[in-house]
């Protein structure tokens, strides 16, 4: 197989998983030129050579740890010197004055803080002074002197790049990747290439990255390009008064994964500067906007300057694997809002900054020309000329990315998830449109949406909300398609709304192929075709919209830098908390910018210093931090309990197992802790996995993780392997949480009536050894009862990160609590489940989606859980798999069968209860046929009952629909 890039790239990158890398061989290094003594490993080298220790300037490691905490809890000046005079910390320096010679005072501790070793990126301040339009009392034009914080840009990638806390997340090249499965088709011969399922989700994988290097290279075989993402955005400092604000600018690069960019507690993405914030009033009134944004682009050259030269000759850099290569740091991706964008291009606002598109025709479905950088150029440089009001532009002469090699500014806008797409389209604008003269029907719905872990119930509705954030817009976006269903007449509101939030989702997965790329222009095409019922129903005269527009441009820009999560707003709207709130509450606001650089340097070199001492195996490493990390790095993303990264941010289908806390942002909590002996028992710390055999058969079977004994198990081995298993492993408490509980009590006081006969036509159809027990002998046993358990799902798609985490509920109404049972999607037919269903990436699925009638609902069924429980040791040694440690059943109340398709044109499944004569239909099958719970939404017609609420309206309606927009993972299983 030929290299991509022959001759050109320095190094091969490691090869990616489920991925086929094709690159170049390495070059051939001489000892002295490829490696390259790394930060760490300098001042590890000095401190051993003058004898001192590895915590120098610190005496020994309690005193470190001292500084440690006294820094990162950000107390203040006084609150250490109270901490430093106390009684305790003066026994400690007693007792050891050895060991506390650096924090004698507040004082000497801020000078051996300073001292510390840190980033090779300092700070500096750029004096700019302003000469206005306004003369003063003297005559005099008025002249206004502001100061730009920042730091080299080239420094600051030299010190992400080398770092070797990234060594195993880091890029130096572009690869192909394919799917696992396809990898598999590319030994066959006979498969060709139009076959491949190429998958996009990050820089090193899409096409900008190639691109590029095959400019440089031209010039400069052997080059390494570093993807510079840089993103700016203004924020409000002071609370209540003060008009105080802060205009930080934040950089990172595309090499280092974008699992690791969105994560603040990897500190990969960094300050790069303060811009100043000025009214300008040494101008008149009118002229104060447009020499603000040539002041934008005046300081942002300024700081931007060091680029110019390191893109077009490179920099030779440490990198973190301990090699030295020629970088090339080129302008890739600038991450900002709507206005921004709008200020970076020098476009006026009703223009699209990216594209040509004429004012009046941004609501159409158009592929208009891209920007060009120099026909802009001309422009600019022409303001007298009709270009400049044709092109949408602003008069600003000197735009900074006029000299940065290889960059083109406007093919380096980026999708905005957050004022795009939620805050935007959904909130702004759809929700507006669909909302007009229903409020209080729409507001009736909201309150009487069921429960489910990680939604938010509005108990009050939605039109009362003042205050939205993220995550309000992701939480009733959750159910929204389902709520609006019979809200209007005209059906084309309903398949708009559809479409839209199709769209929404779509943007949302972590990586993408041609088929998903498809898949969101067909979304945005529907949308276009329904949108004019809008203007039918007099509440829109056009759709000229930036935001809407602007959704044409997501394709590319996913083809260019991958998935629209690796360059989220969102991330900057984090950072703002560390590098500019807190930073400022630390300040004694006065002359503050100077006061937060301090407070960020030496916070910096704690944690750069922390790094060094974790690459000395001196403390943790991150895997071991991520638990602790949880509430620094919860910023606003979904309230999502079952969708949460170890690191926890909010992730598209990944959840570490032992992150299963129900912590779901409701109006009111489900879930309170409340005094109970009952509670008390479902001891977190006795929990016992039991594994089986997953349907996609491309994972790896894994074995039992505990010998998964209870006091109900008299086997002192259990054996797992002639099973059958359906479904992923499960999690449940050793000890039944709800007691151990008569079957009579069970029928009579949990209210699961037909337990007796369920549970003898399981036992009759499980091969059950011996006379058939009676249905009253059945009600004479006592069952231990459970009152939850939880799954870990593979990912759908055969990526190991995107996998998905679940809970279901079985629990009576106790202590207060109101009742919560769970509804489930259940495996009722293996045989079509194991060829149909969970494979995500699977030749049967593909087959589904293009023209086959095989439908993943033709092998599931979905119930709803009302016990969760094992049989007694007398019953279960009489099973055919005795001792299987996956003896776990649960009592399920049916719901009818799928229909072959979806209702149209809301596109959701239609489900009613399921009787037989007067009664629920009922079943009871293993925990491991129940693949993983589901969100049921009433079916409302016209107008909901108003005499069902949240708590009841699962057992009140009789006729619901299967929300697939629960979560990304039921999307993309029934999508």
């Amino acid at each position: 197989m030929l290299p991509l890039w022959q001759g050109i790239l320095a190094r091969p990158v490691k090869k990616p998983r489920l991925a086929l890398e094709r690159s170049s061989a390495p070059e051939t290094f001489s000892a002295s030129e490829a490696e390259q003594a790394a930060p760490f490993e300098t001042v590890k080298a000095q401190q051993e050579a003058q004898g001192l220790s590895m915590y120098a300037p610190f005496t020994s490691e309690e005193e470190w740890e001292m500084a440690e905490f006294i820094v990162e809890s950000g107390m203040s000046h006084n609150d250490i010197n109270r901490m430093l005079n106390t009684k305790l910390f003066a026994r400690c320096r007693a007792s050891a004055p050895q060991d506390y010679r650096a924090i004698r005072s507040r004082k000497a501790l801020l000078r051996t803080l300073d001292s510390l070793p840190g980033p090779r990126s300092q700070w500096k301040v750029i004096e700019i002074t302003v000469t206005g339009n306004r003369r003063d009392a003297k005559g005099r034009l008025m002249r206004q002197v502001l100061y730009c914080w920042g730091r080299n840009p080239v420094d600051a990638i030299a010190d992400l790049i080398g770092n070797p806390e990234f060594k195993d997340d880091m890029h130096y090249a572009p690869v192909e990747e394919f799917s696992d499965e396809v990898l598999a088709e590319l030994e066959d011969a006979d498969v060709g290439a139009a076959t491949r399922a190429r998958i996009l989700s990050d820089f090193v994988n899409t096409d900008w990255w190639p691109r590029v290097q095959r400019l440089v290279a031209e010039h400069w075989p052997g080059a390494t390009i570093a993807p510079v993402i840089l993103c700016s955005d203004k924020t409000q400092l002071s609370v209540f008064s003060g008009d105080k604000m802060a205009w930080p600018v934040y950089l990172t690069i595309g090499n280092i994964d974008k699992d690791v960019r969105r994560k603040p507690s990897r500190r990969a993405v960094v300050l790069l500067g303060y811009l100043p914030v000025t009214k300008l009033e040494c101008f008149h009134e009118a002229d104060r906007p447009l020499q603000g944004y040539r002041l934008f682009h005046y300081v942002m050259r300024q700081l931007l300057s060091p680029l110019v030269e390191a893109g077009k000759t490179g920099v030779m850099m440490p990198c973190a694997d301990g090699y030295v290569r020629h970088v090339f740091p080129i302008l890739a991706a600038y991450v900002a809002d709507f206005p921004e964008q709008c200020l970076v291009c020098c476009t006026k606002e009703n223009r699209c900054p990216t594209c040509l598109v004429r004012q009046d025709q941004r609501g159409e479905l158009l592929n208009s020309c891209y920007r060009d950088p120099e026909a802009t150029l001309a422009a600019l440089h022409n303001p007298a000329s009709e270009q400049l009001a044709e092109a949408g532009l602003r008069d600003i002469p000197d735009p900074f990315w006029v000299d940065l090699p290889y960059a083109n500014i406007f093919n380096c806008i980026v999708p905005d998830l957050l004022h795009q797409l939620h805050k935007g389209v959904f909130m702004s604008h759809l929700v507006q449109w669909i909302a007009k003269g229903h409020e209080d029907e729409l507001d009736a719905r909201f309150q009487r949406v069921p429960p489910y872990p990680g939604l938010r119930i509005f108990s009050q509705g939605i039109s009362t909300i003042s205050q939205w954030t993220g995550n309000e817009f992701r939480q009733m976006e959750k159910v929204f398609v389902g709520l609006i269903d019979g809200l209007h007449a005209d059906t084309r509101v309903v398949a708009a709304a559809r479409a839209m939030l199709d769209f929404i989702y779509l943007a949302h997965y972590p990586s993408h192929t041609a088929s998903t790329l498809q898949q969101m222009r067909d979304a945005l095409e529907r949308f276009h075709a329904n949108k004019a019922v809008f203007q039918d129903l007099g509440i829109r005269e056009h759709f000229n919209i930036p935001k809407l527009h602007w959704l044409l441009h997501y394709i590319s820009s996913i083809i260019d830098f991958g998935s629209c999560d690796g360059l989220s707003t969102e991330v900057p709207e984090r950072l703002h908390i560390d590098f500019a709130k807190s930073a400022y509450r630390a300040s004694n606001r006065k002359d503050y910018v100077r006061q937060m650089v301090t407070w960020l340097t030496r916070r910096e070199k704690v944690r750069w210093f922390q790094g060094f001492l974790r690459w000395c195996g001196m403390v943790q490493n991150h895997a071991d931090e991520s638990e602790t990390d949880n509430a620094d790095d919860n910023w606003e993303e979904d309230d999502d309990t079952d969708v949460l990264d170890p690191d926890g941010e909010t992730r598209w289908d990944t959840l570490a197992l032992d992150a299963l806390a129900d912590t779901s942002s409701l109006d009111y909590d489900l879930d309170s802790p409340a005094p109970s002996t009952a509670l008390a028992q479902d001891d977190p710390c006795a929990l016992a996995t039991y594994m089986s055999k997953t349907i996609d058969t491309s994972l790896e079977r894994t074995g039992s993780t505990t010998d998964g004994r209870t006091g109900w198990d008299n086997q002192e081995d259990l054996d797992t392997e002639d099973s059958d298993m359906i479904v992923g492993p499960y999690k449940i408490a050793r000890k039944p949480s709800l007691g151990v509980i008569s079957g009579a009590t069970i029928a009579t006081a949990l209210g699961v009536i037909d337990f007796a006969p369920a549970l003898a036509a399981f036992l009759a159809g499980d091969g059950f050894a011996g006379p058939q027990p009676s249905e009253h002998s059945l009600l004479q046993h006592s069952y231990p009862v459970f009152k939850q358990f939880s799954r870990v799902l593979p990912s759908l798609r055969g990526y190991a990160r995107e996998v998905f985490a679940n809970r279901i509920f079985a629990r009576p109404a106790i202590n207060g609590l109101p009742p919560r049972y769970s509804t489930v999607l259940y495996v009722e037919k293996p045989d079509i489940a194991e060829t149909i269903g969970v494979k995500g990436t699977s030749s049967a699925r593909d087959s589904y989606h293009s023209s086959s009638h095989l439908n993943w609902n033709l092998g599931y069924r979905i119930g709803h859980v009302r016990l969760i429980f094992t049989l007694p040791p007398d019953l279960q040694r009489r099973r055919p798999h005795a001792t299987d440690t996956f003896s776990h059943l649960a009592y399920l109340e049916l719901y009818t069968p799928f229909s072959s398709s979806p209702e149209r044109p809301v596109g959701l499944y239609k489900v009613a209860k399921s009787y037989s004569g007067m009664k629920r239909k009922a079943v009871i099958v293993p925990l491991t046929r129940i693949f993983r719970s589901c969100h049921l939404l009433p079916v409302c017609g016209q107008m909901i009952d108003r005499s069902w609420s949240s708590e009841t309206v699962v057992d009140e309606c009789d006729v619901m629909y299967l929300n697939s927009f629960s979560d990304h993972h039921m999307y993309l299983f029934v999508e």
